[in-house]
């Protein structure tokens, strides 16, 4: 039991002296193991002297985990390492604040999920808790400034379903950087591809002839690799990001997923140029359509060729007030031609007239891999704000195309052909491409082939042909002013559905599916709108079901050679985060200070490793801070230092081989205290500092000569009394002590004189570092009041004395002369004008013709402005 001296300098147990005005912590962790728990918190309530292993044990009895399988660390210095687990050091003394909010994390262990304790025990029952289990609030947090935009994501419809931990569903999540939930969603797509992740797998990067660092299929590469090789229960995105050419301040900016797949994809094609990949985005993803216009009167159409990579549905057609209830509805009203009449008729090239005419798209083929963007912002002209339409839009497991693919383009007298090349019948159709540079040339195969076929043949293809499967569904939670974004999607290995929530991975049902169709009618206003939260489908993206197209995932056995060195390369570079992590599980890292004797205070952080004992952690500091050469280091020791108060708290005798680990408390993020790397010459001896203990700066003043030397420092304990500590400085100063008048400066201009003989220290207001002026004379200058004795007027003069360093040219050009004035006395010692022999300005002589410098510049500042 810890004993701390009373006022009457008898000794009391700390409990006894603290039970009544103990402070107390608020501690609120957030459960982030699992995404089940990301969204509860547990609230504790705990005396400021609870220690570290303490505050484990309640933690892991409110959570219901087995005490030692988690990390607590604090929830805004992420960076930092965690808490000491089994660490005796008090919640005060480890930088919680009593009566402030204190935030901590709830971590994995070493990447382990921790042990719920109906693994150990077997009974998960929680009626075995006591009442104050209640306080375990279960929720959405606050989210101020949330990492995914404005925060109202949470949608009350949306809910996990058999929420598993990695190794139960086998995937790795992504690590959302900032406002990057929206690349997580697309990478996790494209990794969930079988044709595009194996692709990206058969491409070898030559890092002879590109960075790594600025290679972005390279860097996909990795990727693909640690989602599947990595025994993490994420992994971070931002060697992606970086290869992108993003600094950290873009992954704060939340972009559009279509329109990075877009970027994304045009970065792939422009790596891959002049390899077997060169045409891999448009085999995939890209597909063909018919932008037309036919005379109504003469059949004549006019008509090129566009690709696409997506196809754009609206929910709700500009001005109604019903939306399209399905994709498939969607689609046929994508298709739907639309009539030039009236003032928008048509000139028609073979009439030589404006004519009548139907304006309209033909899809000629489809893609491998469809992907269909669902609008869910638009903008209301009413209001002038963007929103979100929640209208149910239904969308089919498997989406039969084959009524949406134009199968007749029939052929009569009147209708002119063209290729989409523009290389014949030039002058009676137009032919146009796209502004990207995708190829447009009829015989490569994209996609579902149909160039080579006639329509005939096209309409005799099988329906199954065209059917897709659904293997992707983005989904965004939140409003038109922000939100969350994450993905579920089917594994082709399985058939199971999983949601991929950044950093969290689980199982979901055909029932957390439907949930994304939306759902709301009837008239919106404003709030309601532009506001207002909802969780919704925002792309989908189809797979052909083609048996002879439809691959696998290549399994671990059947990479590629540089696959597998990469495999092994990312597996050392795990195991070497690993060590490095331990080993900073295991570091002290403390500020440490040193008076050189030539280079004066140095500043400088030691790390060092908890079993390092104190001699080891002394010659690292030697080597740190340089001294070689100018100290020995039998001259050296480290003492506990408090660098704020300029206080040295306690010395380490007899400790040499004491471990650091012990000496500091344990590993912690900070330390209340740091460290001093203490000097002393060859003659000297080092003086021993006990803890408790205070120092004192004593400044001996002489009333004859009215000067003030430099201080000496001394310590003393908060319970001796004022004659005690009288006799402590006589010892060393060598002043006689009956005589002596004490004078403690508590603050600025706070003087006072210490005249009560029994009266403590800590009575009289000393606290860790202290200043005090003393003087020990037979001058009648005792007898007098203190404020109106020399003695205050000396000091009051010292207190408020300014000090100039004045800098003087030389008569001689090029040299300066350096000066000391003194406007009044000096601060330790009386100051004397320094300087050459030659001729001076006075001081007055300097002043006066500054301030008449000052003037005229002031005058002429004055003038300008008139």
């Amino acid at each position: 039991m810890e004993m701390v001296p009373s006022e009457e300098n008898q000794f009391v147990p700390k409990e006894i002296q603290n039970a009544a005005e103990e402070p107390r912590v608020l501690c609120i962790i957030q459960d982030t193991t699992s995404a089940k728990t990301v969204n509860e918190k547990l609230t504790l309530n705990l005396p400021a002297s609870t220690t570290l292993s303490k505050l484990h044990e309640d933690v892991a009895f409110k959570a219901g985990y087995v005490n030692g399988t988690f990390d607590l660390a604090w929830g805004k210095l992420t960076s930092m390492a965690p808490l000491e687990h089994n660490s005796e050091m008090s919640l005060s003394d480890s930088g919680f604040e009593p009566g402030k909010k204190n935030f901590l994390q709830l971590t994995d262990k070493d990447g382990v999920q921790p042990r719920v304790v109906s693994e150990e025990s077997g009974t998960a029952d929680s009626s075995g808790l006591d009442d104050s289990s209640q306080e375990r609030f279960i929720g959405p947090l606050q989210r101020d400034g949330s990492a995914c935009g404005s925060g109202d994501y949470s949608s009350p419809s949306y809910s996990y379903s058999s929420i598993l931990s990695k190794s139960d569903t086998g995937y790795v999540g992504l690590v959302n950087q900032a406002m990057t939930c929206y690349l997580n969603s697309l990478l996790q797509t494209l990794y969930m591809t079988p044709e595009f992740r194996n692709a990206l797998y058969n491409w070898e990067f030559e890092e002879s002839e590109e960075d790594p660092v600025t290679s972005i299929p390279y860097q996909l590469q990795r990727l693909f690799v640690l989602l599947q090789t990595s025994k993490k229960r994420a992994i971070e995105t931002t060697d992606v990001t970086r290869s992108f050419g993003w600094d950290s301040s873009e992954a704060w900016q939340q972009h559009d997923v279509q329109e990075l797949c877009r970027v994304m994809f045009d970065a792939l094609e422009q790596k891959w140029k002049q390899t077997e990949q060169a045409d891999l985005i448009n085999q995939l993803y890209q597909g063909k359509l018919k932008d037309y216009v036919r005379c109504l009167e003469c059949g004549y159409e006019s008509w090129r060729i566009d690709t696409y990579l997506d196809i754009p549905l609206v929910i709700r057609p500009f001005g109604a007030s019903q939306a399209y209830g399905s994709v498939e509805e969607a689609l046929q009203a994508f298709i739907q031609p639309e009539t030039l009449d009236g003032p928008n008729q048509y000139f028609c090239e073979r009439c030589k007239k404006k004519c009548d005419a139907r304006k309209g798209l033909r899809f000629l083929h489809f893609p491998y891999l469809l992907t269909l963007q669902l609008k869910r912002f638009d903008f209301d002209y009413t209001t002038m704000h963007r929103i979100k339409l929640n209208d149910r839009m239904a969308f089919p497991e498997e989406l039969d195309m084959s009524p949406f693919i134009d199968v007749e383009d029939e052929k009569s007298p009147q209708t002119e052909s063209c290729t989409d090349s523009g290389a014949e019948n030039e002058g009676s159709c137009h032919s146009d491409q796209m502004s990207n540079d995708f190829s447009t040339d009829d015989c490569v195969d994209e996609g579902i082939c149909l160039d080579s076929t006639s329509s005939t043949e096209r309409a005799l293809k099988p329906k199954s042909l065209l059917t897709f499967e659904l293997f992707s569904v983005m989904v965004h939670s939140g409003s038109a002013a922000g939100g969350h974004y994450y993905a579920y999607i089917k594994s082709f290995s399985d058939g199971q559905w999983y949601s991929f929530n950044d950093q969290h991975v689980s199982k979901i049902t055909q029932d957390d599916i439907r949930k994304t169709y939306g759902g709301s009618s009837g008239s919106r206003g404003y709030y309601s709108s532009a506001f207002a939260s909802s969780t919704n489908a925002y792309m989908l993206i189809y797979r052909l079901k083609d048996p002879s197209r439809n691959t696998k995932f290549l399994a671990v056995e059947d990479f590629p050679e540089h696959i597998k060195s990469l495999v092994q390369k990312e597996k050392e570079s795990e195991e070497q985060e690993k060590r490095q992590r331990e080993i900073e599980r295991n570091t002290c890292k403390i500020k440490l200070f040193c008076m050189h004797p030539v280079k004066m205070m140095m500043e400088s952080k030691l790390e060092v490793h908890k079993d390092k004992t104190l001699r080891e952690a002394t010659e690292m500091a030697y080597k740190l801070m340089e001294l070689d050469g100018a100290v020995s280091l039998d001259c050296c020791r480290l003492v506990k230092y408090d660098e704020f108060h300029e206080y040295l708290e306690r010395s380490y005798e007899g400790e040499e081989d004491t471990p650091m680990g012990l000496l500091l408390g344990g590993v912690k993020s900070s330390y209340m205290f740091d460290l001093l790397l203490e000097t002393r010459r060859p003659e000297q001896v080092f003086q021993p500092y006990k803890p408790g203990e205070v120092m004192v700066k004593v400044h001996v003043v002489d009333l004859k000569t009215e000067t003030i030397t430099p201080p000496v420092s001394v310590r003393a304990y908060l319970n001796q009394s004022v004659t005690e500590f009288k006799q402590l400085i006589a010892q060393a100063t060598g002043l006689s002590a009956e005589t002596m008048r004490v004078v403690l400066e508590r603050c600025y201009n706070d003087l006072r004189l210490l005249y009560v003989p029994n009266k403590t220290l800590k009575a009289e207001g000393f606290f860790r570092s202290n200043k005090v002026f003393v003087e020990s004379s037979e001058l009648a200058d005792h007898q007098v009041a203190f404020t109106d004795s020399l003695l205050w007027k000396l000091l009051d003069r010292h207190g408020n004395t300014i000090r100039l360093f004045i800098l003087l040219p030389e008569q001689s050009p090029g040299a300066l002369t350096s000066r000391t004035v003194c406007q009044k006395a000096g601060e330790d010692s009386d100051c004397p004008f320094e300087g050459s022999k030659g001729n001076r300005k006075s001081v007055e002589a300097i002043l006066e013709e500054s301030t008449e410098k000052l003037k005229n510049l002031s005058l002429q500042q004055q003038q300008q402005q008139q």
